[in-house]
This record gives structure tokens, sequence and C-alpha cells, in this order.
């Protein structure tokens, strides 16, 4: 008689284990977004394994374009539509390739550190070849990367600008350590 109880508790436990597995593997699915950089995405638009209609999250760099907005009625009021580009290698403007922009749409207040040539990410809708309608915009702040809002101005910085966390840190040690013995010397 043992062994017909413990087949139910085995089968049972098999089947909540397996909802489990399948409630964690489907909510990841859809809070999971997947990150491709502006090129890429282009660049796939040509070929069958384009993009439209997925949602992503997009790397890239504010246009020089100016932002448009767009006043938009809607059943909850006025809505200012803002309208940018985001570009693979922030040297967009009049000279940029169109398979390296993308038009990115966006109906809320774009970050303070927003500005033409910062890095971005944008996560939302890619709805149609070269557009995509945007949830949320994401900068880096300025001040990580440059001093007094000059890129490249930045003690150890590279060509573009940013620092090098493993050179930073060995500058910091290498600053702190003379502090430390004219502090016990004293």
């Amino acid at each position: 008689m043992k062994t017909p109880l413990r087949n139910r508790y085995v089968i049972g436990s098999l089947v909540i284990a397996s909802a489990l597995l399948w409630l964690v593997t489907t909510s990841m699915k859809t809070n999971t977004l997947r990150a491709v950089p502006v090129a890429q995405l282009r660049e796939a638009d040509a070929t069958p394994r384009s993009f439209v209609g997925q949602r992503l999250r997009v790397m890239g760099f504010v246009g020089h374009d100016p932002v448009r907005r767009t006043p938009q009625q809607t059943p909850h009021g006025t809505v200012n539509v803002a309208r940018f580009q985001v570009t693979a290698n922030g040297a967009a403007g009049a000279g940029a390739k169109a398979n390296q922009t993308l038009l990115v749409e966006y109906r809320d207040a774009l970050p303070d550190s927003f500005r033409a040539g910062g890095p971005v990410q944008v996560d939302g809708v890619y709805s149609a070849a070269g557009t995509m309608q945007a949830d949320h915009v994401f900068t880096k702040c300025p001040s990580k990367y440059d001093e007094a809002g000059k890129p490249g101005a930045a003690k150890g910085a590279d060509e573009k600008g940013y620092k090098s966390p493993a050179k930073n840190s060995a500058e910091k040690i290498a600053g702190a350590q003379p502090q430390r013995s004219a502090q016990t010397a004293s």
C-alpha cells in the first residue's frame, strides 16, 4: 500500500516543479530585452531576420540633429512626442549614413543628461524599419566620463573621453599612498 501513496507524492511533486519551471521561464521571456547596437539593428532590416515588431534595447549615441517635439492629442490630454535620432557612432548629422541611424519617438520627459553626441540606451518596440517607439530612454552621467562637461578632458581618458577602470584604480592607489605616508609622518 505504500507504493501507490509514494507514486502520488512523486507525481504531485513533478507537476508542481514543472509548473514552477514554466512560470519562471515565461516571466523571464516577457521581462528580458535583447540588447542590439544601432548598426546591427539596421543591417538586419535588409535580411529576413529583421527585428521589426520586437521589443528591444538599442544602444547608440544621440544624433546631432535637434530633438523635434510635436504635440499630440490623446484621450487624457495633449502629449509632447519627442522625436530624435540615435546613431551607431555619434557622428550623426547631414553626413550620417541612413543605415546607421534610428528615428526614436518618445512620449515622456527626456533625461537631464540627454545631449547631442552622448551615449544613450532606448527600450521599446521596433515598429518599422528605422523607427522605434520608445518606452524608456536612459543616458550615462557625463560627470563619470569627463570633467567640466568637456569630452576627453578627464585625466587618463582615451580618445573617446572614457576612462579605463583599471587605470583609474591604479591612479587612486598611487595617489593615496603618498598622502597616507605624509599624514603618518606628522
